[in-house]
C-alpha cells in the first residue's frame, strides 16, 4: 500500500489562513523580501469576504459614518478593495464574486516570494522548547502531506487552529465586567460567543419560479421568534426589495454552543432556517414582486464571528477604544463600532446587536498581535488580543487586513534581527512603524517627515492651487434641520466667515450660531462650545451675511459652526466635495454625533485668509486629513495641471510615492472614485539635462509607487491630465526614498 510521502516546505514566515488578514499578512511579508507559505484551508482566498462566505469587507469608516469621516484604512487593505472594484463594479451587488476572489488569487500569485497551498488543512504543530518548529498540513485532494517550517508563524485562521495546538493561551466568551472596568461587559463571565450566519442571494430571473421547501427546512411560522421578525422588532427585519437581497445578517446562531466543536450542527441548523425563510417570503403572500425570484446561492459554509482569543501582552479593552489609549507600539487602526450580537442569536428574545458608540479611529499596539507565551508566534484577524467587547469592533474584516500588514511586515524585522516579536516592541518600533507608513498603513497621530536629504534646499510650485471657498451656489439648504459647517483653521485665531442665507418668509427670522471646538484632530466631533448668539435675518433676505468667529483654534484644528433656525430659512449649498471642510446635520439632542449630509455649505471671505491647499503640504509627513486637510487641490479646471519639485543640488533617487485621494469618507462605492487622479506622467531632470519620463494611464489606486533608481536628479515634475470626474487634481503626499548609500 502506498503511503503519502511527508513534503517539505522551509520559508522565512508561514502564515495559516488565506482570509483578508492572512493575505495581507502573506504579501506584507514577501514584498519585505521574504519567503512566504500561505496555507488556506478552503479552494478560494478572502475568508468571509470569498464567493463562498459573501460578506463585504467592512472596517474602521463603518460605513461610511464614522465620527473620524475621513477613516477608511489605508494600506495593502485600501489597495485590495480598490482593485476589488475595478475587477469587479458589481462587487457591492453581490454580483460577479468569482470575480473578486480572482482578484485575491492575482494579488497573491502576483508575489514571486509566497508560495501558496489551497485545500490544505492544518491539523498538527509540532513544538521545543515551548516555541513553534513545524506545522503539518493535508491536502486531501492531491493526496499530499507537508510540513512547514520557519523561524516565524502568523495565525489568520480565525479559530486560532496553530495558536490553540501550540499551547497558546486564550480567552472564549464574555470576560467579567470588573477585569477590564468595562461598561458594556456583563456582570459574570461567560462562554458566549457570536453566532454564525448563512447568507444567501435572490435573483430576478423575468419569469415565475415555484418554490418548494425542502422536507429538512422550517417552516418557520412556527417557530418562537415568527412574530417578532414578522413585525420587524429588535433589529430583525426584512428589506422592503427582497430582489437582490444578499441574505439577513440576523439569522444567527450558535453563540452559546461551543461554535468549533459543533460547527456542523450550527450549520444545519442556518440551513433548515435560510430555506425556512425563503418559504416564507416566496409563499406566504406578505411580500411583493417575488414570483420571478429565485434562490440563486445559499453560501455553503457559515460565516463565524468569533471563537478564541489569544492573549498577547496587551488586551485591547473596551476603554482602549473610547478613551483612545496611547500605545507606542501602535500599528494599525480600528473604528467600527462595539458591535455585539445577542447571545442566542435568532433564538434570542433581546435585540439582535447592539451598535455601541466609537468615537472615530483608535489604534491598535503590536502588543496585542502576539502570543505571551509562545515566542514566535503572532496573530492577525478575529483572533487577537481583545477583550469580547473590544473585539465586537476589531472583528470586522478591513481592520483585520490592516492586522495583517502589521504583522507581515513585524515579520521581515523578526529576520533582519534574528528575533522574536517581542523584542521588536523593546527594540525596533520605529523601523516598524516607519515602514507601516511607508506602505500607506493608517496610523492615527504618527507623520512621515520627509528626508532632510531631500528637504534642504527643495522648492515645490505647482501650477495653481484652489482657493479656500465654496462659491458656486446651487442649491438651498433648509434649516428646519439644523446644520454644521465644520471648517479646519490653520492660524491661532480665526475673525469671522460669510455665508450665504435666505429668508422665504415674510417675516424676520431668528438665526442661532453655536461655535463649537473639537480635541481630537483624526474626529469630526464637537466637544466643547465655545460661544453662542443669535442673528436675525430679515424678511426676504437672500444675501451673504458675516458670521462672527472671534475664536481661538481648537486642538482638533476645526471650527465647528452650527446653524439653527426655521423651515423658513435656508443656507445655500452644493453638492461638490471640499476636502477638509465638511457639512453635517446637528442633532441638539446629541450634539457630539453629527450626520452625514452628503452637500456642503457655501461659504467665503474666511478671516484671516487661510493658505490651505498649499503644494508644500504634500511632504508634510500625513497622507490624509489630520486635523487639517494636508493636501495640495488645484483650482478647478478641465485641462491639465502639475507639481515641481526642484533641488538646490542634484539628488540620487530610488524611489517616489504619490498618494491621491480616494474619498477616504467612503466605506464601498457603486462608481469609480471621482476625485483619483486617472492619468499623469512623472518628468525626472538631471544634471546633465537629460530627462526620463514614466507615463502612467488608467491608474485606480490611491497609492502609486515608482522605482527610479536615478542619479544627480535636480527637478520632478508631475503632469496630471485628467480624473475620474473631478474638475480638481488632488494630491495628499509626495514621498521621496534615497538609496541607503546616497547620503
Amino acid at each position: 500500500m502506498e503511503v503519502i510521502k511527508m513534503e517539505l516546505m522551509k520559508s522565512d514566515v508561514t502564515v495559516i489562513g488565506g482570509g483578508i488578514a492572512g493575505i495581507c499578512a502573506a504579501i506584507a511579508a514577501a514584498r519585505q523580501g521574504l519567503h512566504v507559505s500561505l496555507i488556506n484551508d478552503r479552494p478560494v482566498l478572502g475568508g468571509n469576504a470569498s464567493s463562498e462566505v459573501r460578506v463585504h469587507i467592512n472596517g474602521s469608516a463603518y460605513l461610511g459614518n464614522s465620527p473620524s469621516y475621513y477613516a477608511r484604512e489605508g494600506g495593502l487593505v485600501e489597495e485590495l478593495k480598490l482593485k476589488i472594484f475595478h475587477y469587479n463594479p458589481l462587487y457591492n451587488k453581490k454580483l460577479m464574486l468569482s470575480l473578486s476572489d480572482t482578484v485575491l488569487l492575482d494579488m497573491v500569485y502576483d508575489e514571486p516570494n509566497i508560495s501558496l497551498f489551497l485545500n490544505t488543512c492544518v491539523h498538527e504543530t509540532g513544538m521545543e522548547n515551548g516555541r513553534i518548529q513545524w506545522v503539518e498540513g493535508l491536502q486531501l485532494a492531491s493526496e499530499r502531506k507537508f510540513r512547514f517550517e520557519s523561524p516565524t508563524y502568523i495565525d489568520c485562521s480565525g479559530d486560532g487552529i496553530v495558536g490553540y495546538q501550540a499551547g497558546a493561551h486564550f480567552r472564549w466568551g464574555r470576560e467579567a465586567k470588573h477585569e477590564y472596568q468595562e461598561e458594556l461587559a456583563p456582570e459574570v463571565a461567560d462562554h458566549y460567543t457570536m453566532g454564525d450566519t448563512i447568507l444567501f442571494q435572490a435573483r430576478d430571473v423575468n419569469y415565475s419560479v415555484p418554490y418548494k421547501r425542502p422536507g429538512f427546512a422550517y417552516d418557520i411560522t412556527k417557530l418562537e421568534f415568527f412574530d417578532s421578525i414578522r413585525k420587524g422588532l429588535n433589529h430583525r427585519s426584512f428589506p422592503r426589495k427582497i430582489n437582490g437581497l444578499g441574505g439577513l445578517w440576523w439569522l444567527e446562531y450558535g453563540g452559546h454552543m461551543d461554535i468549533i466543536k459543533n460547527n456542523e450542527d450550527i450549520a444545519l441548523e442556518l440551513r433548515k432556517l435560510v430555506y425556512g425563510i425563503w418559504d416564507y417570503i416566496k409563499n406566504s403572500g406578505e411580500f411583493d414582486d417575488v414570483d420571478n425570484l429565485i434562490l440563486d446561492y445559499v453560501c455553503p459554509i457559515p460565516g463565524k464571528r468569533e471563537s478564541r482569543r489569544f492573549i498577547g501582552e496587551h488586551m485591547l479593552s473596551q476603554n482602549d477604544l473610547t478613551e483612545k489609549t496611547h500605545f507606542e507600539d501602535a500599528v494599525s487602526v480600528g473604528g467600527w463600532y462595539m458591535d455585539l450580537h445577542a447571545n442566542k442569536g435568532i433564538y434570542d428574545e433581546g435585540p439582535a446587536t447592539a451598535w455601541n458608540f466609537v468615537p472615530g479611529l483608535y489604534n491598535i499596539p503590536f502588543r496585542s498581535l502576539f502570543s505571551r507565551n509562545i515566542p514566535n508566534l503572532m496573530f492577525a484577524g478575529r483572533n487577537i488580543s481583545a477583550t469580547h467587547v473590544a473585539f465586537g469592533s476589531t472583528r470586522v474584516m478591513a481592520t483585520c487586513g490592516c492586522m495583517g500588514q502589521a504583522v507581515g511586515t513585524a515579520a521581515a524585522l523578526c529576520v533582519k534581527y534574528d528575533t522574536d516579536p517581542a523584542a521588536i516592541v523593546k527594540a525596533h518600533m520605529g523601523e516598524l512603524q516607519a515602514q507601516l507608513l511607508r506602505d500607506g498603513q493608517t496610523i492615527v497621530g504618527l507623520q512621515e517627515p520627509l528626508d532632510p536629504y531631500f528637504a534642504d534646499g527643495l522648492t515645490i510650485r505647482a501650477s495653481s492651487q484652489r482657493s479656500y471657498e465654496q462659491l458656486h451656489t446651487t442649491e438651498e439648504i433648509s434649516l428646519e434641520k439644523a446644520l454644521c459647517l465644520v471648517l479646519p483653521i490653520q492660524t491661532p485665531v480665526v475673525e469671522s466667515v460669510q455665508i450665504k442665507i435666505k429668508n422665504r418668509s415674510e417675516h424676520s427670522e431668528t438665526l442661532q450660531v453655536k461655535l463649537f471646538g473639537g480635541d481630537r484632530k483624526e474626529n469630526y466631533i464637537p466637544t466643547s462650545e465655545l460661544k453662542g448668539y443669535n442673528l436675525v435675518i430679515s424678511a426676504g433676505h437672500d444675501d451673504w451675511i458675516t458670521l462672527e468667529l472671534s475664536c481661538k483654534k481648537p486642538e482638533d484644528d476645526k471650527i465647528y459652526i452650527v446653524l439653527e433656525g426655521t423651515a423658513s430659512l435656508a443656507v445655500y449649498g452644493n453638492e461638490e466635495k471640499m476636502t477638509g471642510a465638511v457639512s453635517f446635520l446637528y442633532r441638539p439632542e446629541e450634539p457630539s454625533r453629527l450626520k452625514k449630509l452628503n452637500k456642503s455649505i457655501c461659504f467665503k471671505d474666511l478671516i484671516p485668509s487661510q493658505d490651505m491647499y498649499n503644494p508644500a503640504n504634500v511632504v508634510n509627513g500625513f497622507s490624509r486629513p489630520y486635523g487639517l486637510p494636508n493636501g495640495w487641490i488645484s483650482e478647478r479646471t478641465e485641462g491639465q495641471e502639475w507639481l515641481e519639485f526642484g533641488f538646490a543640488s542634484p539628488k540620487n533617487l530610488d524611489e517616489i510615492h504619490l498618494v491621491f485621494n480616494s474619498q477616504l469618507n467612503l466605506e464601498h462605492f457603486d462608481d469609480p472614485i471621482e476625485s483619483l487622479i486617472q492619468d499623469y506622467d512623472v518628468t525626472l531632470t538631471l544634471e546633465d539635462g537629460t530627462q526620463s519620463e514614466i507615463k502612467v494611464r488608467g491608474n485606480y489606486l490611491s497609492l502609486n509607487k515608482h522605482q527610479v533608481h536615478a542619479q544627480g536628479v535636480t527637478q520632478i515634475r508631475f503632469d496630471f491630465s485628467a480624473t475620474y470626474g473631478s474638475p480638481y487634481y488632488e494630491v495628499f503626499a509626495v514621498k521621496l526614498f534615497a538609496p541607503k548609500n546616497a547620503k
